[in-house]
């Protein structure tokens, strides 16, 4: 049997449009209905995973900054898929901080620098293989070593020091009665981190209690007589202010123009401490010097260092060691004077 078809007996052909999540239009351009398709960019999925990181990790916004950076440069570095790298890549990158990286002032990347972005790349690979061990099962991070960096000593004030922080306060207006509440919380060793978390409720007139620190490990801080009264007195004037106080209220609270009533921020406590050293004639005075002279008078007036650790909430002992070291030096020193009839010279 034969077939045979006219010149008309076909179905019109129909052109069908490919969708633009296909495959297709994934990978090419065309030209339909007079019209370019238009191509996204392929999603970078190991940027996806350092996202998911930053996200999931209990990191301090300060931190997640420099981890945010640090492992941007690293993937601009290699183009290699997470469960390609090996340990020698990661060896090669040091390098390449070490050699090649600079600053803006085109300098060399310091010892402390190039340790902050392996302390990254550490932590987001130690993340990754707990959580995807089906995409990357070993950690290519843990043979890389942090450069030595000598232990800096501990940065504390003087008493003199302290008394012109005292006296400066007087010369304040607006922020006199926080900054004052301010400085002796701080003086009680916290960081300026913990300050910011903190609430009205965390204040039960003798005791502070941070719930959220940076070793992740709840901690009561006992607070001298004095900066109690201080601190009660500072709350008692906002309510006078007319503030509705709850126990979720911030504890110290900005008077920035644009955040005034808000929680004081990060670095609104360091910019209030620096006018308070402009003041005192303390140049570059910073909230973690008075971290370094609780912890380094802790010691100074013979607590035990487990207990003065507890106080500071210090994990590390490499890092408290800069205390003791001080204190052992303050107490050679004061022995030597009482030793020849000497008063200790400031």
């Amino acid at each position: 049997m034969s077939y045979s078809f006219g010149n008309n007996s076909l179905p019109p052909i129909k052109l069908i449009p490919l969708d633009d999540r296909t495959a297709a239009s994934a990978t090419i351009s065309k030209k339909l209905s007079g019209k370019t398709a238009k191509i996204k960019a392929p999603i970078d999925i190991r940027w996806v995973k350092v996202q998911e990181f930053l996200r999931s990790s209990n990191i301090r916004p300060n931190s997640r900054k420099l981890y945010e950076r640090e492992l941007k440069r690293f993937l601009g570095w290699t183009e290699l898929h997470y469960q390609e790298l090996r340990p020698r890549h990661l060896g090669h990158y040091k390098e390449y901080l070490m050699e090649d990286v600079q600053t803006d002032a085109g300098k060399a990347l310091t010892k402390n620098s190039i340790n902050s972005a392996l302390t990254a790349l550490k932590s987001f690979f130690k993340w990754l293989t707990l959580t995807y061990p089906d995409m990357i099962s070993t950690n290519p991070t843990v043979g890389v070593k942090f450069e030595k960096v000598p232990l800096p000593p501990a940065q504390s004030l003087t008493s003199q020091q302290m008394q012109q922080v005292w006296e400066a306060l007087e010369f304040l207006g607006e922020t006199k009665q926080r900054d004052t509440a301010l400085v002796h919380i701080l003086s009680h060793g916290l960081r300026a981190g913990e300050i910011v978390d903190l609430n009205v409720g965390a204040f039960d007139g003798k005791l502070l209690f941070l719930a959220d620190t940076k070793t992740d490990e709840p901690r009561l801080v006992p607070l001298r007589k004095e900066s109690r009264e201080t601190l009660g007195n500072y709350l008692s004037w906002r309510e006078e202010q007319g503030e509705q106080m709850m126990s979720t209220s911030p504890l110290i609270v900005s008077h920035h123009n644009s955040r005034k009533g808000e929680r004081l921020s990060y670095h609104g406590i360091y910019f209030a401490i620096e006018k308070i050293g402009e003041l005192a004639n303390i140049p570059n005075l910073h909230p973690h010097q008075f971290r370094h002279t609780y912890a380094t008078e802790l010691l100074l007036l013979g607590v035990d260092p487990s207990h003065a650790k507890r106080l500071t909430g210090h994990q590390s002992e490499k890092a408290f060691r800069r205390y003791t070291l001080r204190s052992e030096q303050e107490a050679a020193i004061a022995a030597y004077y009482r030793a020849i009839g000497e008063e200790k010279v400031e």
